[in-house]
């Protein structure tokens, strides 16, 4: 599970500035972040289930998971 995950999809999905940036420059933008290796290639997967799945209960309610 990961902290970490839940924390940056939900920062995206508040700030639609940020949001442009990653769908242009994903890796730029994970890599400022505190993800692992592991998170950022569950995040570049874009499988919806995975990404849930990764963030386990750390996930927000009601999350809506980011497909790059």
């Amino acid at each position: 599970m990961s902290s970490n995950v839940a924390q940056f999809v939900t920062a995206l999905s508040k700030n639609p500035q940020a949001m442009e940036n990653f769908s242009k420059d994903p890796d730029g933008v994970m890599e400022v972040h505190d993800l692992t290796d592991e998170d950022k290639e569950v995040l570049k997967s874009g499988d919806a289930e995975r990404i849930r799945s990764h963030c386990g209960d750390e996930g927000p309610p009601g999350c809506l998971v980011l497909v790059v």
